[in-house]
């Protein structure tokens, strides 16, 4: 049967023609989905007879948008966390009710606003987000996007990652730094959130704000982390009391995810 071929609707009679250029991204995906390991391009190509150009053109738009993940060593691409995204609003539970009592929780009681963050690509995505209720408070619209090597959630997906030297000093380079780090000393801060599990950045990003951040995902690499920003003052709390409480709202994004 053709692909392209118009489809008759319930409602009446009357025959549509489909989109060429998204019902080849669905095919793209159910191709995807159809194996348990990641496809490389001239895999799928060959499997729907599509042209290699415009095939790698989808791929690459899928991947912008989060619905597909490159592993770009391999040269292998999957499905990405964002087609559970486009989902959830069909599968919402109390699960998904509970993770947004918790973000906005943690934001009035540590005075700081607090966001899940996706893993897309280079960059990390703002999914939800939660602020206090001070009068003085740092925002972040959901959608923006951020080098994936930004700050306290940077350091949480570097130190995660498996990427050589080369990548990481290329990717801590594409970030503009307010204030930058030594790169001596962020390479020995990777260390330490690998072994805490807890990413922390004190005004590099932007002056006279304090960055902490927890991944979701317990395993390597994280898809998704919690992070708090906040302004730095001596009254405030404790980066390990800040820690406890993301990763509290983390356990709870990670039921929400899994649902």
């Amino acid at each position: 049967m053709n692909a392209l071929a118009p489809i008759a609707r319930a409602s009446d009679s009357e025959p549509i023609k489909p989109v060429g250029a998204v019902t080849a991204a669905l095919q793209v995906l159910r191709c995807l989905g159809r194996h348990a390991e990641p496809r490389r391009l001239s895999e799928i190509v060959r499997e729907l007879g599509l042209n290699p150009s415009t095939t790698l053109n989808i791929l690459r738009t899928l991947e912008h948008e989060g619905l597909v993940t490159l592993d770009r060593d391999a040269k292998r691409y999957g499905l990405g966390q964002g087609l559970a995204d486009l989902a959830a609003p069909l599968l919402r539970d109390d699960a998904q009710h509970r993770f947004a009592r918790a973000l906005d929780a943690a934001a009035k009681e540590l005075g700081a606003t607090v966001a899940l963050w996706r893993l897309v690509g280079d960059d990390v995505e703002l999914v939800q987000v939660a602020e206090s209720a001070a009068v003085m408070r740092i925002a972040f619209s959901v959608g923006r996007r951020l080098p994936r090597f930004l700050g306290a959630m940077g350091r949480v997906v570097a130190a995660r990652l498996d990427v050589s030297a080369e990548a990481l000093e290329a990717g801590f380079a594409r970030v503009a730094w307010a204030s930058p780090p030594d790169y001596a000393q962020w390479r020995a801060d990777l260390e330490t959130t690998r072994e805490t599990g807890i990413g922390v950045d004190r005004g590099h990003v932007n002056r006279g704000v304090l960055g902490v951040a927890v991944p979701v995902e317990l395993e390597s690499p994280p898809l998704h982390i919690i992070a708090a920003a906040m302004f730095e003052t001596d009254q405030g709390p404790g980066i390990p009391t800040i820690a406890r409480r993301l990763q509290s709202v983390a356990a709870h994004a990670a039921e929400a995810i899994r649902s």
